[in-house]
């Protein structure tokens, strides 16, 4: 115990864990047990999601110290009302089109938020940005498309993500 007590009072840093409650969690998905939805009689698409930036961050620091070395993107995703899937059903892909990142900013697979109220979703990821001498200007597209228990795949909304270091 005094050895524990020691190593946090000489060496702060190790024991404040750099840890943020963004809500994203992976999407599940359920082929065997997926039920194909029908509109107008035809299998319902699913349709393209409405997409905005809400909040970017910057690191401030350079690596390894606490959280202030990171950057956060915050985006919204308002889910179509009409369509026949709801929210609690579908996860979304990200997909950068046209960048290079400075970091891995989204994940390769599907996801869901905690963070819902009615037909809107808000993401919040997070990289490793870093000291601001060493970032580069995020400027790149955003796909964002919708995915269902099946696997289906609904149609892109495209967002601009662009935040100069000034």
């Amino acid at each position: 115990m005094r050895i524990a007590f020691l190593i946090i009072m000489v060496f702060p840093h190790l024991a404040s864990a750099c840890l943020f409650s963004t809500g994203v969690e992976s999407f599940v998905a359920d082929q065997p047990k997926f039920e194909r939805k029908f509109e107008n009689e035809l299998y319902a698409v699913l349709p393209e999601p409405k997409v905005s930036v809400l909040k970017i961050t910057r690191g401030t620091v350079a690596p390894g110290h606490t959280c202030d070395d990171a950057g956060t993107i915050t985006l919204e995703v308002e889910w179509p009302e009409s369509s026949v899937y709801k929210l609690e059903e579908i996860g979304f892909y990200f997909r950068v089109n046209n960048k290079r990142l400075p970091g891995r900013i989204f994940p390769g697979n599907p996801v869901i938020s905690t963070r819902v109220k009615e037909n809107v979703v808000k993401f919040m990821f997070v990289w490793l940005d870093g000291h601001p001498n060493q970032q580069k200007d995020l400027d790149f597209e955003l796909e964002v498309f919708a995915v269902n228990k099946g696997l289906e795949l609904g149609m892109p909304s495209t967002v601009k993500v662009k935040y100069d270091k000034g």
